[in-house]
């Protein structure tokens, strides 16, 4: 159960919550600045392009803005419910559009040796992306948070409403079934 701060420089979800209902500007923005970097990540890491990622998280947060009145406090983190929007919403986009994801080059962290090196770093996001869609949806969101989301196990326990053990039972099993997938392929 989430508790209200008592601190006026820390409040609560459920303080600002409470507060974006009664009209506060700030109250929502601060929500945005705790939450929006995060939902960018989840999303990019989903979709591999920065202006669509911009976009969807925008559209996450005016739904949560929209459906503000609605929300009750069921004992789990705001955050769950702002990751099942985006994974909504990332879901008809990438449904909207059925095409396959890549990430330009500008946007590309890694080093390269030259065109060989960079197709191969691209063949291989685009195998593994298509070999994740065999997992189960929820053995590819823990993946996908504990790994391009860069979260600990208790916090992707948290925003998937899910115990700690479950999310270790979800990854290994979905680390597993994309060893046993890349062995196929590779053989």
């Amino acid at each position: 159960m989430q508790t209200h701060s008592t601190q006026s420089s820390h409040p609560s979800d459920i303080d600002l919550i409470m507060q974006v209902r009664a009209g506060n500007q700030a109250a929502f923005e601060q929500l945005y600045e705790r939450y929006a970097p995060a939902i960018y990540r989840y999303i990019y890491y989903r979709v591999g392009e920065a202006e669509l990622a911009e976009d969807l998280r925008s559209e996450v947060f005016m739904r949560m803005f929209e459906d503000i009145d609605r929300y009750e406090d069921r004992g789990w983190p705001l955050s769950a419910w702002l990751y099942r929007i985006a994974h909504d919403r990332t879901v008809d986009s990438v449904r909207r559009r059925k095409t396959r994801t890549h990430v330009p080059l500008e946007d590309w962290n890694g080093v390269c040796d030259g065109p060989e090196a960079t197709m191969a770093i691209k063949l291989d996001r685009e195998e593994i992306a298509q070999l994740m869609e065999h997992l189960t949806e929820e053995q590819r969101q823990v993946i996908r948070l504990r790994f391009m989301a860069d979260l600990s196990i208790q916090e992707v326990a948290q925003r998937i409403g899910r115990s700690e053990g479950a999310v270790k039972a979800l990854q290994h099993r979905g680390i597993q079934s994309l060893a046993r997938m890349l062995n196929v392929v590779a053989a």
